[in-house]
């Protein structure tokens, strides 16, 4: 079902969710990062936006953001291209966020330029984080806001058919992290083919696989071609998840079956990929399969709230950008 949205809604997509509250993403606007929506039955009206663009304080290019319902904040980290800055506001009170004299503000620049792909909050000032350091094999690290520490957590990126470097590994396995609401477990799924995994973040800072989900290694071979890194993908290698995201009862994976020569075939030739039908699978926190879904339309970036799910989409025919709701 398409969601009404009121105010100028222009391609954003949906981060995360507090409360009655929905956070967007705001890719295309040069002045503030995201966007905040109140849910008002089947429709969304927007409330305001927050998060200036930009290299000064309490600004960002581009962040990450995170709710902690423990200290009820949102907090947003920004670790890319050395921007290195943190930021942290309340949530219980709307008005805090387009208000900074609400908020916190913290320079990371003593991290100096690590090779985190992504994060994922633990608490009001820790976070998972997937990476380490360019001379590292460590898949995860541990870094701490406010005493600047970074932990790796003793997983290393799985062996593949190739010998990477560390930096090479790190660029393979790039995706996301997605933590259960209350639990320290967590799932992480590559971007660019299909691998997918559920673990548990222990109390003794160890990472302990639960299942893999998805855990076929992609097939590579090396290539000389300098705009390439040194490997590439087979032509028969399936491209990644198309999105995925998660509440307290499953893990939701929206995917296709198009493969990387279908991609190098309909770039070099100018034509559109073939058509096949969007797919999400249901998977509980254990790793099990609990059951398959045939969307309508293609999806994007998604969240779930209420039993519902809530992704950006586009019209096929049109082009024209939305959101929709699928029952869950």
């Amino acid at each position: 079902m398409r969601i009404p949205v009121g105010g100028d809604f222009l391609g954003e997509y949906p981060v995360l969710t507090f409360g009655e509250r929905i956070v967007m993403r705001n890719p295309f606007r040069s002045d503030k990062c995201y966007s905040i929506y109140c849910f008002s039955g089947d429709s969304l009206v927007k409330e305001g936006e927050f998060l200036s663009r930009g290299r000064g304080p309490y600004e960002m290019l581009y962040s990450e953001i995170g709710f902690d319902p423990a200290s009820g904040s949102l907090n947003l980290l920004a670790i890319h291209n050395q921007e290195n800055r943190f930021c942290r506001v309340r949530s219980d009170a709307p008005e805090y966020l387009y208000d900074l004299s609400h908020w916190e503000y913290k320079s990371l620049a003593g991290i100096g330029n690590r090779t985190w792909i992504t994060s994922c909050l633990l608490d009001r000032s820790s976070y998972l984080m997937l990476g380490c350091q360019a001379d590292s094999l460590a898949m995860f690290s541990r870094f701490d806001v406010d005493s600047g520490q970074v932990t790796p957590l003793g997983f290393e990126f799985p062996r593949t058919s190739l010998d990477l470097s560390p930096l090479e590994q790190h660029v393979l396995w790039t995706g996301k992290l997605y933590r259960h609401p209350q639990r320290h477990r967590f799932v992480y799924c590559a971007q660019d083919f299909k691998y997918l995994f559920v673990f548990d973040l222990t109390s003794e800072g160890r990472i302990q696989l639960v299942r893999g989900v998805y855990d076929r290694l992609p097939d590579l071979k090396w290539v000389d071609d300098p705009r390439e890194w040194h490997y590439t993908f087979d032509e028969a290698c399936e491209e990644g998840f198309e999105a995925v995201a998660v509440d307290e009862a499953g893990i939701y994976v929206v995917y296709t079956q198009s493969t990387h020569g279908e991609l190098r075939h309909a770039v070099r030739t100018g034509s559109a990929q073939p058509v096949r039908p969007v797919r999400m699978n249901v998977y509980d926190w254990d790793g099990n399969f609990v059951r398959r879904l045939v969307l309508d339309r293609p999806v994007g970036p998604m969240v779930v709230h209420d039993g519902r799910l809530i992704a950006w989409s586009v019209d096929p025919e049109t082009a024209e950008e939305m959101l929709v709701s699928y029952t869950l």
